[in-house]
């Protein structure tokens, strides 16, 4: 048995055994015939998240009645990434799962969670000084330098474009309570096998997420922050210091924007512990199908880019769209 059929043949002895606990107490109960089962509703829910169901249900929504549908003559898909998913954005769907909940290093991921605390606590044309401090983080990258002046909204297209390290940096340190934000903002998504340390994704103990999680953190930006999203859509930009005397140009980091023309967006990362990691929004999979946006994460891969297109390829065989 595969992992994937262990992972739904467990799921279903789950469901089954909470079936049969509701059926059979419930059934105790005086009055349950009239009970009212109207939802209450739930407050200050992130709207990435109004949809997003547990996955001990997403399973089972894979009906042959549903768009699209498995076609079981495309054999079940092997990645050598240590852990991978792709879901579907609103979190409805899971269609490919590899050790979704494993806790793991996922390096400059950890930069969507930093975009989401700037974008939800700065003003994003305030101006930053750089220090010597920002700039002498190992893997540096953005070509900054000690005191230059910068806009947040510049600094945030160094960080999540070019994957600056120094950009994350210099950001985190406008507030001292950086970090503890990142951890509120996970803990308000629900992200239970998600903990940070530092804005940039070095290797540090306690700086993890899981695949899920971050499939997760990534739809939460696309739901609730277009500016963050429309810069990871960037092949190519160029940004300036707020005195235009230093020019910054910057390329993606994410090789597969403009060369596979279903990655709309995605955000890569690489350190010698997370391995290559990599995590992308993927549309128009078949022509003429709709509502199929769907959320990949690869981490810890020999090539992030060649097994997140192998999974792209195979969603598009493996399920039928139309």
């Amino acid at each position: 048995m595969n992992e994937n059929n262990k992972f739904y043949f467990k799921m279903s002895v789950l469901l089954f055994a909470a079936f049969f606990i509701w059926h059979f107490g419930s059934s105790n109960k005086q009055g349950d015939s009239t009970v009212n089962s109207q939802k209450l509703p739930i407050k200050d829910k992130p709207a990435a998240l109004e949809n997003f169901v547990p996955l001990t249900l997403v399973l089972f929504k894979d009906s042959e009645s549903i768009l699209p549908k498995r076609n079981w003559s495309i054999a079940p898909l092997e990645l050598q990434a240590e852990a991978a998913i792709a879901v579907k954005l609103d979190g409805s769907r899971v269609y490919y799962n590899k050790n979704i909940n494993n806790r793991r290093p996922i390096a400059s991921i950890t930069k969507l969670m930093t975009a989401i605390v700037v974008l939800e606590n700065y003003n994003l044309d305030d101006i930053v000084k750089i220090t010597l401090k920002d700039i002498k983080r190992e893997g540096a990258r953005g070509d900054l330098r000690a005191g230059e002046t910068i806009t947040v909204r510049s600094l945030l297209s160094i960080m999540l474009v070019d994957s600056s390290n120094d950009a994350a940096l210099a950001l985190a340190g406008q507030k001292e309570d950086f970090i503890f934000l990142m951890n509120k903002k996970a803990q308000d998504l629900n992200l239970s096998n998600t903990k940070f340390s530092n804005p940039d994704g070095l290797d540090e103990q306690n700086n993890y997420s899981s695949a899920f999680d971050v499939s997760k953190i990534f739809s939460y930006i696309i739901h609730n922050h277009k500016e963050a999203l429309e810069i990871l859509k960037v092949k190519n930009i160029v940004v300036y210091s707020s005195d235009g005397e230093f020019e910054h140009r910057l390329k993606n980091t994410n090789e597969l924007l403009g060369a596979v023309p279903e990655v709309k967006a995605g955000k890569t990362g690489y350190t010698d512990n997370a391995g290559e990691s990599l995590t992308l929004l993927i549309s128009d999979l078949y022509p003429n199908s709709v509502n199929n946006d769907i959320i990949t994460v690869v981490l810890n891969s020999p090539d992030r880019f060649k097994e997140s297109e192998k999974l792209i390829q195979w969603l598009k065989s493996a399920y039928i769209w139309n």
